[in-house]
């Protein structure tokens, strides 16, 4: 069950049950399973105005080295609030040699990356008793390459670089071990944040499959591009198409896995030369094609109920360790055919390879010895309290019984067994991560052993995150830092200066960045933004809010708030992010905060072309 929230929680403003103790739930930072220390506020980029919180009891301590109360400047440590943004805590101490850090029983990573990440990661689990667990995580990532200093080709022209966009399905902005999950062991991700532009504070800019992937393809909001929910055709003949830009400035373009465009039926690879496709698992695919992996699959006797039925007859349903040969798996199967086109060296220069994993996707399926490790650890548990949705809009509600209503039915049956059932989806959530991550590993090995690595501008992300117990929500779909938040990593050695991003930057950009990254013209009708000055200099500011458009509801999010406004049920929520972080307590109905409603309301009216914005809801 869930643990009362530790030290003095806000008394709430708001309506609802359970507003006066709502800081419940596990930490987000892959520590202890309930919150460690005292009430604590969030800073604001730069210096925090106003005076820190109190630690529980009155006691002050030593904050990572420095004097009681010293001014120290903002705290980057990933237990402050989960790496969501910098903050200033009191209860954090330096370990042994200042390697890693401490609160309470937890163990951490610095963000900057002082320490080899999967060094540290055996700190920590050799510190939580999990050592011979190490091992066996170790095993799951065993063919992810090191770091190395002969991964150029000599004599390549830099004017257009090759370009490798790595895609997931459900990977939120804290399953970056760098900034996030210390515990996740990921070695590929991990080279590549220590090794490029790690971004802290990236949105998707539609947090839902076929809107998020459509805006990045366009470089357009869903209310241009029109994609609101994962229903339609393709985009406007008006909308511009990376892969046809890039196509037109001599790439050639090529993807590998799970796309979910919608490509029309007359034009069945939507502007790529080639695509591998693998758009479902165990399904059949887009434009009215067979899909290459169901093909594959069948050719082996496995058809798509048998891999369905696996997961309604698991103890918790859609959880389950992948039962047949890993080379069948759908993850494995993306990773090795793009591995196939590198080693048989198919691309031609310049090159857009585009790898898109449909995990960690439900059904959460990894192999047995990539989700075993997590499955014996105190895993985080999403931050809720009883009552939460009362206080919320209505289209949270909704969301709860969606894509898999099963589970919060069984939850709601027992809610005892609640925290049983979190944590083996989260277990399987990981694992599916570590196994996506020696796919990927694989096919950076094969580019630095061709020497192309370094010539290659490696971009990482996801469509959209997943709540995966935060606010009682199990996927995707709102503004939530959990399911909007998402990775964004960048690596080119050449250009962009390795470090942590902590500017604004949305799925909106990435098209106008991947073109002028490859040096291509940009489209006028783009309504991103380039962010490569933020790439070069990592104490630019491109922007100072981002919108979020989710099914017709359209969101703001700045260095302090976060408001949301839901036009067709005429209701809203609204966030202070310096006060709470998790987004538990909402201040919509706050008289205290009209007047930073209205302001947030007006900036969010400005930005959408039609109000309230025309969409459709499945299921409405």
């Amino acid at each position: 069950m869930l643990e009362g929230a530790a030290g003095e929680a806000d008394t709430a403003q708001g309506k609802g049950a359970g507003l006066d103790d709502p800081r419940r739930g596990g930490s987000e930072d892959g520590g202890a399973s309930t919150r460690s220390g005292a009430k604590t506020g969030a800073a604001k980029q730069g210096k925090r105005a106003g005076a820190e919180a109190e630690l529980e009891g009155g006691a002050t301590r030593d904050r990572h080295g420095g004097p009681p109360d010293s001014e120290v400047g903002d705290c980057h440590w990933a237990t402050c609030y989960g790496g969501i943004r910098p903050v200033r805590h009191r209860d954090c101490r330096r370990d042994v040699g200042g390697d890693t850090l401490m609160v309470g029983d937890e163990v951490n990573q610095q963000v900057d990356l002082p320490m080899d990440p999967v060094t540290s990661r055996r700190a920590f689990l050799h510190r939580a008793g999990l050592g011979a667990l190490a091992l066996s995580l170790a095993r799951c990532t065993s063919d992810a390459p090191g770091s190395s200093e002969s991964g150029t080709r000599s004599g390549r022209s830099p004017d257009r670089p090759n370009i490798l966009f790595v895609t997931t399905d459900y990977q939120s902005g804290m399953d970056v071990p760098a900034i996030g999950h210390r515990f996740l062991d990921m070695p590929t991700l991990d080279r590549l944040s220590r090794e490029g532009a790690v971004f802290r504070r990236h949105y998707s800019t539609a947090p839902i499959c076929v809107p998020a992937r459509n805006t990045w393809i366009t470089g357009q909001y869903p209310h241009t591009h029109g994609k609101w929910e994962n229903i339609g055709g393709w985009v406007p003949e008006t909308s511009p198409v990376l892969m046809t830009e890039l196509g037109a400035h001599g790439y050639q373009t090529t993807a590998v896995g799970k796309l979910h465009l919608g490509f029309p039926d007359d034009e069945p690879l939507g502007g790529f030369d080639r695509w591998v496709s693998a758009d479902r698992k165990g399904n059949f695919g887009a434009a009215g094609q067979q899909d290459d992996y169901a093909a594959f699959l069948a050719e082996r006797g496995l058809v798509r109920d048998d891999y369905l039925r696996m997961g309604v007859e698991a103890p918790t349903p859609h959880v389950y360790d992948w039962a047949w040969d890993e080379s069948w798996h759908i993850d494995h199967y993306v990773g090795a055919r793009a591995l196939e086109i590198v080693e048989r060296g198919e691309l031609r220069e310049p090159w857009f390879l585009w790898v898109s994993f449909n995990g960690p996707h439900n059904p959460w399926d990894p192999p047995a010895r990539c989700s075993a490790p997590y499955k014996e650890m105190e895993l985080p548990l999403g931050h809720t309290f009883p009552g939460e949705l009362d206080t919320k809009p209505t289209d949270h509600t909704r969301l709860r019984f969606n894509y898999t209503g099963d589970i919060p039915r069984l939850i709601d049956s027992d809610y005892r067994r609640r925290d049983q059932i979190i944590h083996a989806i989260r277990a399987g959530h990981y694992g599916n991560l570590s196994f996506i991550d020696e796919q990927m590993g694989r096919v950076i090995g094969a580019l630095e052993r061709r020497g192309e690595l370094d010539d290659t501008i490696v971009l990482w992300t996801s469509d959209h995150g997943s709540h995966l117990g935060d606010h009682d929500l199990i996927h995707k779909g709102t503004h939530y830092d959990l399911s909007a938040r998402v990775p964004f990593v960048v690596r080119h050695p050449a250009s962009i200066p390795p470090g942590v991003r902590d500017g604004f930057s949305a799925h909106v950009d990435l098209m106008p960045t991947i073109l002028s990254l490859a040096g291509a013209p940009l489209p006028e009708a783009m309504e991103g933004r380039d962010l490569s000055a933020l790439l070069t200099n990592a104490e630019a500011s491109v922007q100072d809010e981002v919108f979020i458009e989710v099914r017709g509801n359209v969101s703001i999010v700045t260095d302090r708030w976060k408001l949301g406004l839901y036009p067709h049920d005429g209701e809203g929520d609204l966030y202070d992010l310096d006060d709470d972080p998790f987004e538990l307590i909402n201040r919509f109905g706050d008289g205290d905060y009209a007047d930073v409603r209205e302001e947030l309301s007006e900036r969010i009216r400005e930005f959408s072309p039609v109000w309230p914005p025309a969409f459709s809801v499945v299921g409405r």
